[in-house]
């Protein structure tokens, strides 16, 4: 714009017209604050603005100023009373206040019966003068409207104009740009915008009312300064605010109803991981404990070092003998014998290999032993015959299946025709561990008689060793010796408080690897809600542009996504918190444990979801509030 110079008096209704790309809406901008002049002054009041900082010129809009723009920019998701309501918000009005000048403005324009309705559900017409009865909910004292007939047909656009003509009676100053010339002609004042500068001067079309005649009294009337700041009257009510704010954010994310659950989910996931992750640990860390301390009354494991395996396989002193030796100590009840073969070299499967079945490779354990150490475990086998079949030397072997494994395998009980493949070669089922008693791994393991191995490698076999409570300590130093005391160094005697220090690495890694998934689990929700918030803020660019064009300023519009991303990351932890504990139940039921999870636990999972949800938020909360109101109102 070039060389405007232009004085709207209290009481005027003007009429801007022109050519597309004049300028009038750049006009308009400077004039409704919606954008600065980059030269000259602009005075409202008596009070040159043109200098004043962004939060006054948002709270003069909002005190002095309102719109009707074009495009209506309702609110389509929320009622029309609350689209009434959204000025006076803005304006912390009180809540008894906002209710007493809603109704009176959709009375005004006829809505009064459609209150209700959201305004999503309200015709072209209807979304018009919604927003004409959001604008007069103010009280401003100039109302600026572009283009307000623009998309109304011919009964609208008549009502439209007569009731800016009654609140131009009222004296209501009025400012309208419009290419319709019923519109022009319904104004008292006229002027025309070509490339930028005004052509000739202001048309009067109409006589003015006493209240703002062109006479010496008008002429002072325009010319009058107050005292008073030009964004002053307003007083906020910062509790109202904190709610209204609230309130807002809950409603957008009510509108979206798909779009915040799939948010909430990813947030639960992320935080109810986070929750599984400390009660398995503490889980796992308790029950370790539990059965550590239990084993650690009354038992031993007694291995051989490869060198002594050696000497032992050249002297011919077998496992019938080591086992005398270690019965014959005091506090010595009972000696079993584990023998750890290799799954991966024995390759044991379901069905005959060769015969081009898929079988995906056995994950347990494979093991040899004696009889005595199923008894001395305390496990239950079916039939329980099958346990003296372990012992001897039938020239194949015979295999127990743990409960695990054999429903894997679909073998319900041992039978005739029941057999596995273990190094390419049949072995029969002759029983099933029905409970694996202290040893949770015989659940899922094939075990084979030792009977049937000749030379077992004594550097890769275990005794373990049953005492009378109390007794381990002191046969940790009597057993090497028993065996061989001339080198009591070829063993390797644990007792069960060895293996306090491993209990506590495996539980800390456990734990480290279940959370690290569950913040990647975080990182990957916070990215995932961050991208669909950024892209929520592209499809709100109206109601963004509409809440900066009435005053609210960039803070409140950051807030307002900021308040969303802590309300869905909440959201997703409490729920996370529930989803984490109920699947530490399920998992601990399915395993007999006894679930361990302290209260904290959840807190942790539920902050996380809100700080990482807050996180989510910033970026788009500060795309959003960074919305020229100008530019914004354009598209």
């Amino acid at each position: 714009m070039l060389g405007v110079d232009l004085q709207i008096c209290e009481g005027d209704f003007l009429a801007i017209i022109g050519p597309s790309g004049s300028g009038k809406s750049t006009l308009l901008n400077v004039l409704a604050l919606l954008d600065r002049p980059t030269d000259g002054t602009y005075h409202v009041n008596g009070h040159d603005v043109a200098g004043l900082g962004e939060r006054q010129r948002d709270a003069l809009r909002s005190e002095m100023f309102g719109f009707v723009f074009q495009a209506s920019h309702v609110m389509t998701e929320e009622s029309s009373a609350r689209n009434v309501a959204l000025g006076l918000r803005i304006q912390r009005r009180a809540r008894r206040e906002r209710e007493l000048r809603i109704r009176p403005a959709l009375e005004r324009v006829g809505l009064l019966h459609r209150q209700d309705a959201l305004g999503r559900n309200l015709s072209g017409g209807e979304r018009q003068r919604l927003a004409l009865a959001s604008a007069l909910a103010t009280n401003p004292k100039v109302l600026f409207a572009d283009e307000p007939t623009g998309n109304l047909d011919v009964a609208n656009t008549e009502r439209v104009i007569e009731e800016l003509r009654s609140l131009n009676a009222k004296g209501m100053t009025i400012v309208v740009i419009t290419h319709d010339p019923a519109v022009a002609a319904a104004a008292r004042s006229q002027v025309k915008i070509v490339d930028g500068a005004l052509e000739g001067s202001v048309v009067h079309a109409h006589e003015a009312p006493a209240s703002s005649s062109t006479d010496t009294g008008a002429a002072k009337a325009c010319a009058v300064e107050t005292t008073a700041s030009p964004a002053s009257g307003r007083k906020p009510a910062r509790w109202q605010g904190v709610v209204d704010d609230v309130y807002d954010a809950l409603t957008a994310l009510t509108s979206r109803t798909g779009r915040t659950m799939l948010l909430i989910l990813a947030f639960m996931l992320g935080s109810g991981g986070l929750v599984l992750s400390v009660g398995l640990s503490q889980t796992a860390s308790s029950q370790v404990s539990e059965r550590l301390a239990q084993a650690a009354l009354d038992e031993l494991q007694v291995s051989m070092s490869a060198s002594g395996a050696q000497a032992y396989d050249a002297s011919g002193i077998g496992f019938t003998e080591q086992r005398k030796r270690i019965e014959g100590l005091d506090g010595v009840v009972d000696v079993g014998l584990r023998y750890d073969l290799a799954s991966k070299d024995l390759k044991p499967s379901r069905f005959q290999p060769g015969l081009a079945l898929q079988e995906p490779t056995f994950a347990g354990s494979l093991l040899a032993v004696d009889s005595h150490y199923l008894a001395l475990n305390d496990a239950v086998v079916e039939p329980s015959s099958a346990l003296s079949l372990l012992d001897g030397a039938f020239g194949k072997p015979v295999a127990l299946l743990g409960r695990e494994a054999a429903t894997r395998w679909g073998v319900s009980a041992a039978g005739p025709d029941e057999k596995i493949w273990v190094d390419g070669q049949p072995v029969p089922v002759v029983g099933v561990i029905e409970s694996p008693g202290r040893n949770q791994l015989l659940s899922d393991s094939i075990v084979l008689g030792i009977g049937d191995f000749d030379h077992p490698v004594l550097s890769k076999s275990v005794f373990i060793v049953r005492t009378v409570p109390g007794f381990p300590a002191p046969l940790r130093d009597a057993v090497p010796l028993a065996l061989n005391a001339a080198h009591p160094e070829y063993f390797t005697v644990s007792t069960v408080a060895d293996l306090r220090s491993l209990r506590r690495g495996i539980t800390t890694d456990l734990s480290a690897f279940i959370g690290l998934l569950a913040w990647v689990l975080l990182a990957l929700a916070c990215l995932s809600s961050a991208t669909s918030m950024y892209l929520t803020v592209q499809t709100r660019r109206p109601e963004i542009a509409l809440r900066r064009a009435i005053g609210a300023g960039r803070a409140s519009i950051g807030r307002m996504f900021v308040l969303e991303g802590l309300l869905v990351g909440t959201g997703g932890g409490l729920a996370g918190g529930a989803a984490g504990m109920m699947a530490l139940l399920a998992f601990c039921l399915q395993q007999g444990w006894t679930p361990v999870l302290a209260l904290e636990a959840v807190t942790v999972g539920v902050i996380a979801g809100a700080v990482t949800g807050v996180l989510a938020s910033v970026y788009p909360a500060i795309s959003a509030s960074r919305a020229d109101p100008a530019q914004a109102i354009r598209g």
